[in-house]
């Protein structure tokens, strides 16, 4: 999404959408998970594998049809950008490759806590 955003700039998510990112730095998840009503709160960071047996076009285009917060963005490109923006993604996640996988990771937080 950070290859489309650079081409058609703008918001990345919609104001006021959800923001799959409002976790993501470390003890933020610890800071509101007491006001929820848990107790005993731990926190944690790990990485998810992922990986693509595929071409890069096939997990764009996944990427693209699962994105649903991304989509005012993506509804935000025009027709004639389209093949510079595939170019550009094909590039980036071919970084990815390895033989016939493509293999990405995802860095994740849990947070746990007693009710």
């Amino acid at each position: 999404m950070k290859v489309v955003h650079r081409h058609v700039g703008g918001t990345m998510l919609q104001p006021g959408g959800a923001d799959l990112f409002r976790f993501s730095q470390s003890g933020s998840l610890s800071r509101v998970l007491p006001d929820a009503g848990f107790g005993s709160v731990e926190e944690s960071q790990g990485e998810v594998p992922w990986t693509w047996r595929g071409s890069a076009d096939e997990v764009f285009e996944y990427v693209r049809a699962v994105s649903t917060p991304f989509r005012p963005m993506i509804e935000r490109v025009r027709e004639d950008q389209w093949p510079a923006i595939l170019a550009d993604t094909r590039e980036a996640i071919n970084r990815y490759r390895g033989g016939d996988e493509i293999r990405f990771g995802a860095q994740v937080i849990l947070g746990s806590g007693n009710a």
